[in-house]
């Protein structure tokens, strides 16, 4: 059979509890407390935090643009367009030269 503890064994326990219970309960004031303090950022950010989440996806949609649309669609119509405008009128299109000009000079 199992034998009960002693009662000085139970009355550790129920102490500890009784501590355990008193410190989670200082511990959830002091939660409360810090939520109250911080209530007026928490307001204030709320709609920065709506406004970087923009940007975010503003600058994901920038980066989709440039690696799905114009890299792959863009600059190939581009090299097509200079080959078909240099076989009909022998010399490439000026805005194209000024571009490779600039490129030459920043890279």
């Amino acid at each position: 059979m199992i034998s009960m503890p002693d009662d000085d064994f139970r009355k550790h326990v129920v102490d500890r509890l009784n501590a355990q219970d008193a410190a989670i309960q200082e511990n959830t004031t002091l939660t409360k407390s810090i939520a109250a303090d911080t209530a007026f950022m928490r307001e204030a950010w709320k709609d920065g935090i709506a406004t970087v989440r923009f940007f975010c996806r503003l600058a994901a949609a920038w980066r989709f643009l440039l690696k799905q649309v114009v890299v792959p669609v863009g600059l190939p119509a581009t090299f097509i367009y200079a080959l078909v405008y240099y076989s009909s009128h022998g010399h490439m299109p000026d805005w194209l030269e000024s571009g490779y000009k600039l490129l030459k000079v920043l890279l």
